[in-house]
């Protein structure tokens, strides 16, 4: 018997059996719907989410204040929000119609990732003005939740990659894809502290 793994399920092969190759592949219409449902997570809530919270963090006032900083953080979180979804609703599909096998911690993560994203987005409809008095808790709430929504979408990813066995490619592709977030947030970061020190002791 051998794996059940989604490699052996999803495909299907014509072996020549005297000479050992493989005639025909054939992947099955499922597998195909997994790495679009793979591609749309990974566009939409693995980078433009980060990219939307590295505008909202840094390009209010970096280098000087930018009056169009919030519309492209609501695009970039609206358009990701909605890839993100569709890539969910995809694979929710593919998941109650797979009848061989269900990953329940992907699952899980998936249906706890688009939770707290559909919160975060309507969040944005009921934020209390600047000079409310609970503004300052909103704030707090919704960066806590952007960060760990950020980490546990990163996970899930890495998740489905060795789910639907995509190979190194797929997986050092999104690794660099972080780091390059990464390494964008880790220069604006130090060239926050730097104006800040700056304008803190203006003699230096």
């Amino acid at each position: 018997m051998h794996p059940k793994t989604l490699a052996n399920f999803d495909c299907a092969e014509t072996v020549d059996l005297v000479s050992d190759r493989i005639v025909s592949y054939t992947a099955h219409f499922h597998r195909q719907l997994r790495i679009i449902h793979g591609i749309l997570n990974i566009v939409g809530w693995g980078t433009l989410l980060p990219v939307g919270v590295i505008i909202a963090r840094y390009f209010r006032r970096f280098p000087k204040e930018w009056k169009w900083w919030f519309t492209f953080h609501v695009s970039c979180q609206t358009i990701g929000y909605i890839l993100g979804l569709s890539g969910w609703a995809l694979g929710i599909w593919l998941g109650n119609t797979s009848k061989y096998y269900s990953f329940t911690c992907h699952r899980s993560l998936g249906i706890i990732i688009f939770t707290f994203t559909t919160i975060q987005m309507v969040a944005l409809r009921l934020k209390p003005k600047s000079g409310d008095e609970y503004r300052s808790y909103w704030n707090m709430y919704h960066h806590f939740l952007g960060y760990a929504l950020l980490a546990l979408i990163s996970v899930n990813i890495f998740v489905g990659i060795s789910i639907i066995g995509a190979g190194r490619a797929w997986k050092w592709a999104y690794i660099g894809i972080l780091g390059c977030l990464g390494a964008v947030a880790l220069a604006f970061e130090v060239l926050t502290w730097i104006k800040f020190v700056l304008l803190r002791n203006p003699g230096l």
